[in-house]
């Protein structure tokens, strides 16, 4: 019927699968987790903002009060 070669690069046929499997779950898990409207992008990058704001702000209360 059908047969392989016995020659072939098997750990780099299996390579390409992999990564290709795992490229498509990447996309995929990114597609699904990535706000889809621009307004909501907006909303977490402000977030994300003020957070990273707020830890630099204790940080450098603590800097303060070990001084």
């Amino acid at each position: 019927m059908f047969s392989l070669p016995d020659t072939a690069p098997w750990w780099a046929v299996l390579a390409v699968v992999a990564l290709g499997i795992v490229t498509f779950g990447v996309r995929s898990f990114v597609r699904a987790v990535r706000p889809q409207t621009s307004a909501h992008r907006k909303e977490l990058l402000q977030e994300w903002q003020r957070q990273r704001e707020q830890e630099r702000a204790r940080q450098r209360k603590e800097l303060d009060n070990q001084e």
